[in-house]
């Protein structure tokens, strides 16, 4: 059974603004040669100008580079845009797939009444686009259908009414249990919809189209080594899926079906957050992580209950296949078996 990297530092806290001020996204370097080495800014800020610290992205746990720099009171733009009515805060709109799913739809967790919206604000530069599986996501966590605002880096926003929620995911620190309601009522309804019960979320068809596209980052793995992953674990009886090629609801049921979920660490193995509590994760290390588990990975199964084992990206097909034939991957949940992962998840 895995423990969260940092003890939580918080509770979940819900707090109504009215009005409020949300300041336009800032960013820039720390002068630090070690992480944290960026800071940034944009966040709510009440009638006074005063910070809701809730609505800030805690940042800087074991290399995480970002870290929040809001000043504690600004000069509230009255000539800002103002929104009418109530709008549900959600955080950062994170375009990024495995990080929307664990830390954007988590902090919509409030189960409020009827709101007439929903703002963010944009994460750094990147670009943002709400893309239909991000309504579908939306829809399935209970606020389809509602108007989305982001605020960037261009002008500050004015909300008449704002429930700001505090992040119930703080990467590579910890989780609380509304994040896993959220994903609990994301997955319910495909909970009994039948699956594998082995599943592995494999990266050879992702990679490849990185290599091809000489994508800017790397692919953590070699395609040799993607391939012998893909046999390994197919010859131990998983559903080898290519989960970039099948829609948002293919992926939840497979996630929210499955007794054991095994993948190299990233985003696709973050879909073990739709899975039941008490499922069993594997996941294998690469060039970013070699050694240990990726730390967000742990908040995913720490808060969800799962059993796990990290097997190191360094090790051989050959040692991972001994490994797994050492585990009980039995699919019956009342079967005892699986705890070597150890403690941590390592």
């Amino acid at each position: 059974m895995p423990e969260f990297p940092e003890p939580p530092l918080d509770t979940p806290t819900v707090q109504a603004v009215s009005p409020a001020f949300l300041t336009k996204v800032q960013h820039g370097p720390l002068a630090t040669p070690h992480h944290p080495k960026r800071w940034i800014r944009g966040c709510v800020h009440d009638p006074r100008g005063k910070l809701v610290r809730a609505s800030q992205k805690i940042g800087g746990l074991h290399g995480h580079p970002w870290v929040p720099a809001d000043p504690g009171r600004v000069a509230v733009g009255r000539r800002a845009e103002l929104l009418d009515g109530t709008w549900l805060y959600g955080g950062h709109w994170i375009q990024h797939f495995g990080h929307f799913l664990i830390e954007t739809i988590t902090t919509l967790w409030p189960e409020t009444g009827p709101v007439d919206g929903l703002v963010f604000h944009k994460y750094l530069k990147r670009p943002w686009t709400v893309d239909p599986w991000q309504e579908r996501v939306l829809e399935l966590a209970g606020r389809g259908g509602l108007p989305i605002r982001v605020v960037g880096t261009g002008k500050a926003l004015r909300v008449e009414n704002l429930i700001v929620p505090s992040r119930t995911v703080v990467a590579n620190g910890w989780a609380h249990r509304p994040a896993r309601k959220v994903w609990e009522r994301v997955a319910s309804g495909f909970r009994g919809q039948g699956g594998p019960a082995k599943v592995f979320f494999s990266r050879t068809l992702f990679n490849e189209v990185r290599r091809r596209e000489q994508h800017k980052k790397v692919p953590r793995t070699e395609s040799e080594r993607d391939r012998a992953l893909d046999s390994l674990f197919a010859a131990e009886g998983f559903e080898v899926v290519s989960p970039e090629t099948l829609d948002i609801d293919q992926q939840l049921r497979l996630a929210a079906n499955a007794q054991v979920i095994a993948g190299c660490s990233g985003s696709a193995l973050h879909l073990s957050a739709f899975a039941s509590p008490g499922s069993r994760i594997i996941e294998i290390g690469d060039r970013r992580n070699v050694a240990q588990p990726v730390k967000l990975q742990l908040v995913i199964d720490t808060v969800c209950e799962h059993r796990r084992v990290f097997l190191r990206g360094d090790e051989s097909p050959s040692g991972i296949a001994s490994v797994l034939g050492s585990l009980d991957l039995g699919t019956s949940r009342s079967r005892p078996g699986f705890d070597r992962g150890g403690r941590g998840g390592g």
